[in-house]
């Protein structure tokens, strides 16, 4: 289903039955979304019976009694089977009374429609639970063992077989669900991770929640273990050769594996051969062999705040697909002739060998560029300057200037955090992501111009609820964004993130943008890339750590060499679309709670000190606190706020005492201490502290008495 399709249908959702005319969903759309495309939609959508058209030209949803399979999820006691691929749940009932778990597969008819919200039934049951969940072993009144699960949360135990030994009361296990008994449901330990708190039991505990391998299947390292380790030298003949062209990588210092390389030459007439190299994968890859299944399982390599959980054994990853230096390797390549102003004047793609001259940490890059000495300092230079402007017309085009933090770790040799720092993105690391950029840009454009079908990298347009929910966010910073039509948008972002630079508040705000955005997915179906500003997009540039690139290599190779793609229909492609953004979700999933994991442990060595933060959120509940130190967030129950009655007012910009008069605004940096972590939910519970001379917090003026 095309992303504007699914646009359209989530305005259908908001308001449940209501008929719609469609200026009605123009107007929704705020121009998002033109009529042309409006009218194809709807005519798609009333033949496949999604909507349905009266006699006045409304269009109104037609899904009551459709039937379809999901696997249920839980929120609370309510059990939902998630609509595909609208992200909208379906709302069956109390998950206890139906006797359902999350992970069941379940067939489900939809019985009533209302804003926001679908309801229906059970119909069939196809497949139980197999999901794992982590918890602790406790023993109940009756002496026999349950575990109560954390990881998910879910408000139900499960009652351990008799026999199960007692000694392991209080430790963290993982279970897998085994049947329904009258009350509970019951479940098998299937592993002992450990005493609570300690890292492996943490860690093991976030890749048993998220599902994530710990090796690779024997046949799988076997073949790869027997993988030619020379390149035979009719291969070399059949390629380009760039070994005698400088070659370098620019990765991060603790790299283990380097799946692109830049090659630089000055031509005459004042141009510039820049070459993008990438690791040749699919040479070594093929379809249906046992890597490649597993590689198409994992769908991409997850990056743990200890470890790297690979999508390709070692044997690849880390040497035969690892352009090291002063080696020969086998690459794909996307080679670019550029003038001084970073306009592209050819593009040549194939199959190539290079020889790596040098491997650059980032550091040792940007020392080079900065001081403009180094072997190969006028190289990099060069390299930057033209980045740098391929980067200003990419801003030009329609690209937003966000930029993402990253935090990262100093580990003692017990992996605790003993520093926690965010990762500076500077030149060097810019320099290689805007060559990235061009690579993936030309080989979409060059593979749509040939009508083949491939896997786009895609960015719909913002969803406008949530756009107008950024504005009153931004209003409590006292920033404005124009959301009248996408251009606007993208321009205002801009002009915002230049505006809070540098400020406290600049993290959050960029935070909460981002958030806005609607997740970037893989498609056979080209929409653009938003956010980039590209009308064409794919992933080239990363096969050894994502299998939608390995997908595009097969693609382009066949079609440079004149041969059948191996996905000749856009039907063949839409799986692995659905399968690696899927993947690609879970994976960061589970990198931010192995992140949130180690925040917390860092955070105890501060229990008991003031701390600044700033409020981030408003709830009639609390204040949700950044702390600056730690980037963690945590909430200040109004339990916990001086005696009084607390009003948030209608935007949530901020939370007033009736009778106290004092106001907590968004944006306001406040003192805090930490008053209970919870590892099991990752949750930080704080309150107000005062430091020595601060000013109380702002009263409202009183009213003035009528006379």
């Amino acid at each position: 289903m095309r992303p504007t399709t699914i646009a359209v249908l989530k305005t259908f959702f908001k308001k449940g039955s209501r008929r719609w005319r469609p200026a009605q969903l123009l107007a929704e759309a705020e121009g998002l979304i033109d009529e042309a495309i409006l009218d194809l939609e709807l005519q798609e959508l009333a033949k496949s019976g999604w909507v349905q058209k009266d006699e006045k030209n409304r269009y109104r949803l037609s899904i009551q009694g459709r039937t379809f399979q999901g696997e249920v999820f839980t929120r609370y006691e309510d059990a939902y089977v998630s609509l595909a691929p609208f992200g909208i749940g379906v709302r069956l009932g109390d998950f206890r009374k139906l006797k359902v778990l999350p992970g069941e597969l379940v067939e489900v008819e939809i019985t009533g429609i209302y804003p926001e919200e679908l309801v229906g039934r059970i119909v069939r049951r196809l497949q139980p639970s197999s999901k794992t969940f982590i918890g602790r072993v406790e023993e109940g009144r009756n002496r026999r063992l349950y575990v109560v699960p954390v990881q998910p949360p879910l408000a139900i135990d499960f009652q351990l077989p008799k026999g199960t030994p007692a000694d392991l009361i209080g430790k963290k296990v993982a279970v897998r669900f085994l049947s329904w008994g009258l009350k509970y449901p019951t479940a098998e330990i299937i592993r002992v991770l450990g005493e609570p708190q300690q890292h492996q039991t943490e860690i093991h505990a976030i890749m048993l929640e998220y599902d994530l391998p710990e090796a690779f299947p024997p046949e799988v390292v076997t073949e790869a273990a027997n993988l030619p380790a020379t390149i035979p030298p009719s291969e070399i003949e059949n390629r380009h050769d760039f070994r005698d062209v400088l070659t370098f990588t620019i990765d991060p210092e603790d790299a283990k594996d380097f799946d692109d390389a830049i090659s630089f030459r000055e031509l005459p007439g004042g141009l510039y051969e820049v070459g993008i190299h990438i690791a040749d994968v699919s040479y070594y890859v093929k379809p249906g062999t046992a890597i490649d299944e597993e590689a198409y399982k994992r769908g991409t390599s997850v990056y743990l705040v200890d470890r790297t959980i690979p999508m390709l054994p070692e044997r690849l990853s880390a040497d035969l697909c690892s352009l090291r230096p002063h080696e020969d390797r086998l690459t794909f390549s996307v080679v670019c002739q550029l003038d001084a102003q970073a306009q592209v004047k050819s593009v040549w793609m194939g199959k190539t060998i290079i020889h790596s001259q040098r491997r650059f940490t980032y550091e040792e890059a940007q020392s080079q560029i900065e001081r403009g000495s180094g072997p190969l300092s006028e190289a990099l230079r060069t390299l930057n300057s033209l980045a740098k402007k391929l980067h200003e017309k990419r801003m030009r085009e329609g690209g937003i200037r966000f930029e993402t933090e990253e935090i990262r770790f100093r580990l003692n040799e017990s992996m605790e955090p003993i520093a926690l720092f965010v990762k500076e993105r500077k030149d060097a690391h810019k320099l290689i992501e805007e060559l990235m950029l061009l690579a993936n840009r030309q080989v979409a454009f060059f593979l749509s111009q040939k009508k083949v079908p491939t896997l786009y990298r895609v960015h719909d347009v913002p969803n406008m609820t949530k756009l107008k929910a950024l504005k009153v966010f931004l209003e409590g910073f006292g920033y404005d964004v124009d959301i009248s039509s996408s251009r606007a948008l993208t321009r205002s972002l801009n002009a915002l993130v230049e505006a809070i630079a540098g400020k406290p508040e600049a993290h959050i705000i960029q935070t909460v943008a981002i958030r806005t955005m609607p997740k970037a997915l893989y498609t056979p179906t080209n929409i653009g890339h938003y956010g980039l500003g590209f009308t064409h997009y794919t992933h080239f540039t990363s096969p050894i750590r994502r299998y939608p690139d390995l997908v595009v290599h097969r693609i382009l190779g066949a079609v440079l060499s004149g041969e059948p793609s191996p996905y000749p229909e856009a039907a063949l492609l839409e799986p692995i679309a659905r399968h690696t953004s899927e993947r690609e979700k879970v994976a960061e999933q589970a990198e931010r709670a192995s992140v949130r994991y180690k925040q917390l442990e860092f955070l105890t060595r501060f229990k008991d000190q003031v701390l600044e933060g700033i409020i981030v959120g408003i709830e009639s509940w609390g204040l949700y606190v950044e702390l600056i130190e730690t980037r963690a967030e945590g909430l200040v129950s109004v339990r916990s706020l001086p005696s009084d009655v607390y009003e948030r007012d209608a935007y949530g910009h901020a939370l007033k005492g009736r009778y106290t008069h004092v106001r907590y605004r968004l944006g306001d940096k406040v003192a805090v201490r930490v008053t209970r972590i919870d590892f099991d939910r990752r949750q930080v519970d704080l309150e107000l502290a005062r430091l020595p001379g601060e000013k109380p917090r702002e009263k409202l003026p009183r009213r003035q008495r009528r006379t």
